[in-house]
């Protein structure tokens, strides 16, 4: 009787083969998850910064960050966008605009930043460059309420060698 299997020679040709494959395939992909990131990043800055824009128009000409015209603390931001506001920027968590809070809401929740994961947002005095305040870990986002300035907060550059903070 005679057994039929595949000897040793056979199955460390298959195995060198596949590792090959897999060295010219792995390096591929990877740069398929930096693009998405990249694409993802710029998706989320285009939907904020339209927001800002809609609410600039709906609240007078002034951006998110004041209520009343004086500056709003940094944990107010995110209400101002998910729940609804009055025409002087209060804001409530309400989802459905009713009197006084008939404007809004602008997102269902902040994006996050696609290579730090974080959605929050820091505010950067106008004075500041982004280039100096950009450290990629405090936050995932920085705002100039001032401006309307709206950028994401990570270092380095893209494939194309443009730096994150100039998106």
């Amino acid at each position: 009787m005679k057994i039929k299997a595949f000897t040793l020679v056979e199955i460390l040709i298959v195995v060198t083969i596949l590792g090959i494959l897999a060295a010219v395939v792995l390096p591929t992909l990877q740069g398929h998850t930096a693009s998405a990131r990249e694409s993802t990043a710029k998706d989320s800055l285009r939907t904020m910064r339209v927001q800002i824009e809609m609410y600039k128009l709906q609240h007078a000409g002034v951006p998110p960050g004041y209520i009343n015209g004086a500056a709003a603390p940094e944990a107010f931001l995110p209400l101002q966008f998910t729940g609804t506001t009055t025409v002087t920027g209060q804001a409530s968590p309400n989802k459905v605009p009713t009197t006084p809070f008939l404007y809004g809401p602008y997102l269902r929740k902040l994006p996050e930043n696609p290579f730090n994961n974080l959605s929050n947002i820091t505010y950067v005095d106008q004075a500041t460059s982004f280039a100096v305040a950009v450290d990629g870990t405090s936050s995932g986002w920085l705002y100039k309420k001032e401006t309307g300035e709206f950028i994401i907060n990570w270092t380095g550059t893209d494939s194309k060698g443009v730096n994150f903070y100039d998106y």
